[in-house]
């Protein structure tokens, strides 16, 4: 007991001493110092290392997609690595600065990135469009712990962070050597799994000076999707041990390229969104797309289809809806008519775009207006303004005619004029005509005026009676506001009016379940309940389609997506599919195919099937109109009827008023100023008026022109 106690005494005595000799200031501890056979010392090791570094990187970094600019690398420097790795990677480094200077290039021109654990990365977001993410990337490590920290701490943190880029990774551990394919294994899963990294070369240290060059292969045609490892070539003395070298590189090469989606089979999940996405999950328009690429690279799919939205992301990061299993991939790649918006492009892969649609707000339809107030809106204010001031034009010209030609005197009338010219400009005929050329003249003109009028108006009748019109139509938000109408859609399309210019909209948007475009809603958009964001092609072939009215701006036009989680290794054989598809006009036959038959011939076919030939049926609310003119005609001559009576006979002044004796005298003054009329001008009044045979006389006018005779 006394031994240990003493044992115990030293090694605090040795830690202190060693403590405070190695950091007496605690300020440069950050170091750790590893115990190394001498063989496993020295230059000999880590050039090997180098060496062999150098010569898989210009056999591995071939990349199948060509790059129109200079590829990006990226190198990892990690802190207290053990020997020869520290000694490896800062000797690969220096090679790859050194290249920039060569006079004789001997590597390819490459645009250097480094990304160090010295200090922890944190990503920040910047505004830049497009940004250039890495094509390779080489780390160094001894350790899973270490090469998981730098990708999850670091690397992954780097604006240029691209998982579909290819990975090399050199691995040396002088305690680890003997489990190349066990740690391999695990090095692969980890990528894998955790990062979703596809393209991964390892080189692997079996021993001081030799290395064994392997790599994940994940996509083949006989076990697709499944964690192999394939060992490819070995590099002893920092020298790839083969007879042909070119054989080896055209091999690796072929290999790479031989990542094929044969016989592999893939998880879509969709939101259900017609047209793009039916219920069935078998129709809709990106279904007959992606069942396209499906069929040309030969792959399978497994489809879930659900009400489900796209999603957002929280404050803490984490994704709903779609984008959330796409995240935990439990879905490979998300479709149903989504948008990606600067915030997911950041975070996840989209497809090129392969259809378009417009978005605006629908509202309710105006209800029909009354069939008077539709009599009125035949034609215009101002055409109704002219035809009254017409008319007025025309009973001044006609009593002017009347009182200033040789007229009978009954019709210089004011009343008497103005019914005239009311009747003869709604082509009514009359039975007080001129009987002057000149007065005739204006008469015929007159009524075929009227007659014009007339058959316009007539003519107009007929589509009214079929088709009375609307009220007022809301076509504005800010009606929709006025009004206390309630307006909102999806969630992820709130973001569109997060604005300056748009903040009220951003601050009333409603992203309820009540206010998404489905069926259900679109009812109560009908009945003027609420206002909703939704798709062009999707109303287009709703049954609601022409029950609610759709504002002609569109708030915002959307491309069209698939979504999948960044490194997605196959990204770029769906957008050659996409592009092959635009080339050849197959995209634009399947948006022409839906507008002229889906559109309006299933509408008919499947969503009306009772539809019948529209008949119009005159009803009594068709006659309001017509109802309401004859009454308001009926109250305005009787008060121009008793306005004619209160003027003649009550309102005139009492002191104006003669006694009756001298009403008679005036009478008997006229009748003796009648009597001495010459008969000179009472030949020439009759001749006037018996010189047009075919006018027909009145019996009051015949009365008047005996009398005159005779006297």
């Amino acid at each position: 007991m006394s031994h240990c106690l003493n044992i115990a005494a030293l090694l605090l005595i040795f830690l202190h001493w060693s403590y405070s000799i190695v950091n007496p200031n605690n300020e440069s501890a950050n170091m750790v110092i590893y115990l190394q056979k001498p063989s496993s010392v020295g230059p000999r090791t880590w050039l090997a290392g180098v060496n062999c570094l150098d010569q898989i990187t210009r056999i591995f970094f071939r990349k199948r997609e060509n790059l129109t600019r200079s590829p990006n690398i990226v190198m990892t420097i990690a802190k207290n690595m053990s020997t020869p790795a520290a000694q490896i990677q800062e000797a690969f480094l220096k090679v790859m600065m050194d290249a920039v200077s060569e006079l004789q290039p001997v590597h390819k021109r490459y645009q250097m990135r480094i990304v160090s654990d010295g200090q922890r990365y944190f990503k920040y977001k910047i505004n830049q469009r497009e940004l250039v993410l890495a094509d390779y990337y080489i780390i160094v490590t001894d350790s899973l712990l270490r090469l998981d920290n730098l990708l999850l701490n670091y690397v992954s943190h780097m604006l240029s962070w691209n998982p579909g880029a290819r990975f090399l990774i050199l691995y040396n551990n002088a305690t680890n050597r003997n489990s190349a394919d066990e740690t391999a294994t695990t090095i692969f899963k980890v990528m894998l799994e955790h990062f979703y990294i596809h393209r991964v070369g390892l080189l692997y240290a079996t021993s001081d000076t030799r290395y064994v060059f392997m790599v994940l292969d994940y996509f083949s045609s006989s076990s697709c999707r499944q964690i192999k490892v394939k060992q490819f070539a070995e590099c002893q003395d920092g020298k790839v041990v083969t007879k042909n070298l070119a054989a080896l590189q055209r091999s690796l090469e072929r290999f790479l390229s031989s990542e094929s989606l044969t016989n592999c089979t893939f998880f879509m999940c969709a939101s259900i969104s017609a047209p793009f996405v039916e219920s069935d999950c078998v129709l809709g328009l990106e279904m007959r797309i992606i069942g396209f690429i499906k069929t040309r690279l030969n792959f399978n799919i497994i489809q879930n289809c659900e009400h489900e939205s796209r999603g957002i992301q929280e404050e803490s990061g984490n994704w709903t809806g779609l984008l959330g299993r796409l995240n935990e991939k439990s879905c490979d790649f998300i479709m149903g008519g989504f948008y990606p918006d600067n915030e997911i492009i950041t975070n996840f892969w989209v497809s090129d775009t392969y259809l378009e649609d417009s978005y605006t707000w629908y509202v309710k339809l105006a209800d029909p207006r009354p069939a008077w107030m539709a009599l009125y809106s035949i034609f215009q204010d101002l055409t109704w303004a002219a035809f009254i001031v017409m008319l007025l034009i025309t009973w001044l010209t006609w009593f002017v005619l009347v009182y200033f030609l040789p007229e009978p005197p009954e019709s210089r009338e004011w009343s008497l004029t103005g019914i005239n010219s009311m009747a003869v400009s709604i082509c009514v005929s009359v039975n007080e005509r001129p009987l002057c050329v000149a007065s005739r003249f204006f008469f015929i003109s007159l009524a075929l005026y009227g007659l014009n009028v007339t058959s316009t108006y007539t003519s107009k009748l007929i589509s009214v009676f079929s088709n009375p019109g609307y009220l007022h139509q809301i076509d504005t938000l800010a009606e929709v506001v006025e009004a206390g109408i309630p307006f909102g859609g999806n969630e992820e399309n709130r973001d569109w009016f997060d604005n300056d210019e748009d903040y009220w909209v951003f601050d009333k948007y409603n992203d309820s379940a009540d206010f998404e475009p489905l069926s259900i809603n679109l009812i109560s958009v009908e009945r003027g309940e609420r206002v909703i964001l939704s798709r062009r092609m999707y109303i287009m072939q709703s049954a609601l389609a022409d029950n609610i009215f759709a504002f002609k701006y569109n708030v915002f036009s959307s491309p069209m997506q698939m979504i999948m989680k960044a490194g997605f290794p196959f990204l770029y054989d769906f957008n050659m599919m996409i592009r092959y598809m635009r080339d050849f006009g197959f995209l634009n036959k399947i948006h022409r195919d839906f507008v002229y038959n889906n559109t309006y011939l299933n509408r008919i076919d499947k969503m009306r099937p009772d539809f019948k030939e529209k008949v119009i049926v005159l009803r009594m609310d068709h006659l309001q109109g017509a109802f309401s003119i004859l009454t308001v005609g009926i109250f305005v001559s009787i008060g121009l009827f008793l306005g004619e009576l209160l003027a003649f006979y009550i309102c005139v002044p009492w002191w104006t008023k003669s006694p009756p004796k001298k009403r008679q005298r005036k009478r008997a003054n006229g009748r003796k100023r009648k009597r001495n009329k010459s008969k000179e001008e009472i030949v020439i009044y009759w001749n006037e008026i018996y010189a047009q045979k075919d006018v027909r006389l009145t019996p009051l006018k015949r009365r008047i022109v005996k009398k005159q005779m005779k006297e």
